[in-house]
């Protein structure tokens, strides 16, 4: 996974709702899993994008999905996408969500622990993590720890 785009605040963003409910994601697991297996619209990378002031290309970049598969989206019919990105982007958002919640809705702080390298999580970045669902749960478990002040 390529994570050379460096993040660049252009103001200080903040958010006091649910990145979440702010998306209209549903945070119930079973809805959440119904909705990963209809697709997510592609629109949702623009509403993330205008939440957080990421650019669409460096969000997809981070989720995993292809600049080529993004544009094929956003002119296909369907506008849909699979249920693998759909399911990359839901965890992407969630640990987002959760991370923010920590940094008291401070997206700019999260955005930078994100591109840090974390010793918990064996040197890598929680970016780096984020391919697969394992590694989702290792940076909300860190997450979690640093909440808590526990941290192994």
């Amino acid at each position: 996974m390529n994570i050379g785009t460096v993040y660049k605040p252009k103001a200080p963003v903040r958010m006091s709702v649910s990145l979440l409910a702010t998306l209209s994601l549903p945070t119930q697991p079973v809805d959440a899993h119904m909705r990963i297996l209809a697709g997510f619209s592609s629109d949702i990378v623009a509403r993330l994008s205008s939440e957080i002031k990421i650019d669409e290309m460096t969000i997809c970049q981070w989720v995993g999905i292809s600049r080529a598969t993004y544009h094929r989206k956003i002119k296909d019919d369907k506008k849909v996408f699979s249920v693998e990105h759909s399911g990359k982007f839901y965890m992407f958002v969630k640990v987002l969500d959760t991370a923010i919640q920590l940094f008291n809705g401070d997206v700019s702080a999260v955005i930078q622990w994100l591109q840090s390298p974390a010793r918990a999580l064996g040197g890598e970045r929680p970016l780096q993590m984020l391919s697969t669902p394992t590694g989702v749960e290792a940076v909300i478990d860190l997450i979690g720890q640093i909440e808590h002040g526990v941290i192994s």
